[in-house]
């Protein structure tokens, strides 16, 4: 692990560049310079598909999107960072890219089929469908669409011919029958029989297949990006490949400006540490005339016990900080009570776990047959003569399923030629033994074969490691697919800790534990201290507002039986309910202006979590009906004077210890060790949901102004007007200037947690951050409501009482508070928790020399 983040990064704030595009991410950098932060952190930038909401869908890595603003704009924007004396950060996606024929290569590859120079970038099975590419784009079976004459050749000036559908083209290879293609061209009724048995036949000729898109877990014979049939993997496993899907990032990294790039679904890769190997290799090339090795971070999803592997990176991009930072304001028994009533009201007993394994069972079914398949064949394949006469492949294949169901992280690591890891070995371990009971005898024996393939020696060869290649990039589909986007959208657990990268079942973390995994962090190097993402369900103000649900178990139940009691017609399940009741008290509008578009954003979000979820309604098969009586039920409640005037009351009893949970958060993002990493729009109050809702472009004007607004205000009086946002704002703030000021504290200082002791001594988290010549303090409140009730903030010494935070000896006692200007005064090397707490619920103290 390398840990160059902290020193080049310093800190990040990440926008989205659709909706503002480079010139509008240009215009935000005098704002952004002016909070304090170092590092401007974009989405991929490379060419995408048009009208691309995300730009994860690329058509051309080679080149700057054109409608992002192109190199000009690009450049444009460099010299504006450049003057404001910060850096940028970019998104690269080598995983995969859009199965469109806006994109050249790929269009090549359906033109020529493996003939195409092109043919090798993609992650195709040729074998599998006649040396064809099966394309799921019909919305019905191939005969009927021919029949009802929607499938026509046309002239083209590309390709001499395409074959339209509808308003796409695809390249068509008229093969030895020129006349007959220029024929059909040119017919007014391609209906008629004798010219549908003519187009069909020409069809049969060409480089792919086309087939109903429903029928693509079973039918596509590339490796998608999960269940997304037009993106396509790529085969970064060849240094080729490689080569001239970097030629881009070689160019920019040459440029020290450029301080490094987020690296995309980095387990989607057939061989992680030699594409990071190979990455590492190309940038050091790049940077070489300069000399500063350019950061890599990767978009890696740990458990909470879960280590990185050892691979030449410099940290995360900071899901598990996410999930550890909002637990430490989750109250364990009160998300115990949550879950038990979730139980009871939906007849669902189920753990998550038991959920998620469930899930990953479901999808494999109906997204991946294909892929577990491909999959078992393989290792069908590996399994030593020994085994191979008892081999069933139908057991196999069930042994597969359920060990990749029982596996419990996204993947293992085996490289071909090395023995596995313990730490792989392990978990495959634990997935055999948790999935044992529930297989046959004879399934029971078929794991034993998998497992050997999957566990044994390296003197297999290539047959040995094609079989747990094909492993490796399959489960991290299918848990993804299964647990982010499936049972996490049920209502079984507390929402506020229902996230990516979290623990569900014990969503809660206490002091101690929190310590121990952020000084681990501390000697990693962590990565990105994130907060939210693109990829959150919820963003963290939402979390940090559910939390004290957890605080208030039995308010929340009540709450829930009076919506229910006034909602008894017409309504979704038990879970829906539930999971849309917690939504909205999360989203619920901070001024309370609960207007025609929230409704329709939680109806948005709604119909997307049903669809996940996958039980009442689906992306394959969805309920219109059911989707209809959801979105109805969504107005209902919200409109209906009673059910509103409920909702509001929860929302009063959570939204100011929520205010003081996000204002932790946020502060103890800007000081832990990582680098402290801002989602666009949240240096103010953000209660968004998850895509499209949380990508909406940031506001720069408004931001702006407020910030401005902060810099004149007291912060003490800021949070009298918390409402506005402006007091959070302002905790951003003294957090990254504090960290660009004190870079060697704050960016490599020793963690040292600080104990507390008194009356509510529980409800303090703090730390210091120390250097040989420098102190920062943090001192914190956690579980506010259990402190200090619904109406006021955890401030002043008749909440704290006598609870003070002791100071060991490497810690300065001679402080001075960044946010309220204050000085406390240390009473035995100790500090009083009321008095460093007497105007805001956090606190940061830098040392006075």
């Amino acid at each position: 692990m390398r840990r160059a983040a902290e020193r080049h990064l310093g800190s990040t704030y990440r926008l989205q560049l659709n909706g503002l595009g480079l010139d509008g991410v240009r215009r935000a950098v005098p704002f952004l310079a002016d909070l304090g932060v170092e590092t401007l952190y974009v989405s991929p930038i490379t060419k995408a598909r048009s009208g691309s909401s995300h730009g994860y869908d690329v058509v051309d890595p080679t080149v700057i999107d054109p409608a992002l603003g192109g190199r000009a704009g690009y450049d444009q924007l460099l010299e504006a960072l450049g003057q404001s004396g910060m850096k940028l950060l970019i998104d690269i996606v080598p995983n995969h890219m859009a199965a469109s024929v806006e994109n050249p290569m790929f269009a090549d590859v359906l033109r020529y089929g493996r003939r195409s120079r092109y043919a090798p970038v993609f992650d195709i099975a040729w074998e599998a469908a006649d040396n064809a590419v099966v394309l799921p784009l019909l919305d019905g079976p191939l005969a009927a669409v021919l029949d009802a004459g929607r499938l026509r050749l046309a002239r083209d000036a590309r390709w001499g011919y395409s074959l339209t559908l509808d308003d796409l083209h695809l390249p068509f290879d008229p093969a030895d029958d020129e006349d007959l293609a220029a024929e059909l061209a040119h017919s007014d009724d391609v209906k008629e029989p004798v010219a549908r048995r003519q187009l069909e036949l020409l069809l049969s000729h060409q480089h792919y297949r086309l087939v109903d898109w429903r029928s693509a877990g079973h039918a596509v014979n590339y490796r998608r990006f999960f269940d997304i049939n037009d993106l396509i993997g790529i085969r970064q496993e060849d240094p080729d490949v490689f080569e001239l899907t970097h030629q881009l990032v070689l160019e920019l990294a040459a440029d020290p400006r450029v301080a490094g790039f987020r690296v995309d679904h980095i387990d989607g890769l057939r061989d992680p540490a030699y594409y990071l190997a190979m990455l590492t290799e190309l940038l050091g090339r790049a940077a070489a005339h300069h000399g500063d090795l350019p950061v890599i971070l990767v978009e890696k999803i740990l458990g909470r016990d879960e280590s990185l592997p050892p691979w030449p990176v410099d940290g995360t991009t900071g899901y598990e900080f996410a999930a550890l930072v909002t637990g430490l304001f989750i109250s364990s028994e009160g998300a115990r009570a949550v879950a038990a009533a979730n139980a009871k009201a939906t007849n669902d007993q189920r753990s998550f776990r038991e959920r998620a394994v469930e899930a990953k069972r479901h999808v494999i079914d109906e997204l991946f047959p294909g892929r577990l398949g491909y999959a078992s064949s393989r290792i069908t394949r590996a399994i030593p003569q020994t085994f191979a006469r008892s081999t069933n492949p139908a057991d196999i294949s069930v042994a597969v399923q359920e060990l990749i169901a029982h596996l419990d992280v996204y993947r293992t690591y085996r490289r071909p030629g090395e023995r596995i890891t313990s730490v792989d070995r392990r978990e495959l371990a634990d997935a055999a033994a948790s999935a044992r009971p529930e297989l046959s005898e004879r399934e029971g024996a078929a794991l034993d074969q998998v497992m050997s393939v999957l566990t044994g020696s390296t003197d297999w060869g290539t047959i040995g490691w094609e079989a747990v290649a094909a492993w490796q990039q399959l489960t991290p589909a299918v848990v993804a697919k299964g647990v982010e986007d499936t049972a996490l959208y049920e209502s079984g657990t507390l929402l506020a800790g229902a996230d990516v990268g979290a623990s569900p079942d014990h969503p809660a973390v206490g002091i101690d534990e929190f310590h121990h995994h952020i000084a681990q962090r501390a000697r990693s190097g962590g990565g990105l201290n994130a907060l939210s993402t693109h990829d959150s369900k919820r963003s963290h103000d939402v979390r940090c507002r559910l939390a004290v649900l957890s605080e208030l178990p039995g308010q929340w139940e009540s709450a829930i039986a009076a919506l229910d009691e006034r909602h008894a017609d017409a309504r979704p399940d038990a879970a829906d309910r539930r999971y849309l009741y917690e939504t909205l008290v999360g989203a619920w509008p901070i001024e309370g202006q609960v207007d025609e578009t929230f409704i329709q954003r939680v109806q948005q979000h709604a119909v997307k979590a049903v669809r996940e979820a996958k039980r009442n309604s689906s992306w394959l098969r969805p309920d219109d009906r059911y989707e209809a009586t959801l979105e109805a039920f969504v107005a209902a409640v919200v409109t209906d004077e009673r059910s509103r005037a409920a909702l509001e009351a929860m929302v009063s009893a959570v939204e100011r210890p929520g205010v003081s949970n996000s204002l932790a958060s946020v502060l103890i993002r800007g000081t832990a060790p990582g680098v402290p990493d801002v989602y666009q729009s949240d240096d103010l109050w953000t209660l968004t949901l998850v895509d499209p809702d949380n990508r909406r472009p940031l506001d720069i004007e408004g931001h702006d102004r407020a910030l401005r607004s902060t810099d004149a205000s007291d912060v003490r009086e800021l949070l009298d007007s918390w409402r506005d946002g402006r007091v959070k704002q302002a905790v951003v703030r003294t957090s990254l200037r504090a960290r660009r000021t004190h870079p060697k504290l704050f960016g490599g200082g020793v963690y040292v947690p600080l104990a507390a002791r008194g009356p509510a001594a529980h409800h303090v988290i703090a730390f210091a951050r120390v250097t040989t010549s420098d102190t920062g303090v943090v001192v914190a409140s956690r579980l506010p409501h259990t402190l200090a009730g619904d109406s006021r903030f955890p401030v002043g010494t008749d909440v704290w009482g006598d609870t003070v935070v002791n100071l060991p000896p490497e810690v300065n006692p001679d402080l001075v508070d960044a946010l309220t200007r204050s000085i406390p005064t240390p009473r035995a090397r100790s500090l009083l928790v009321g008095e460093v707490l007497a105007d805001l619920p956090v606190a940061l103290l830098i040392g006075v020399t």
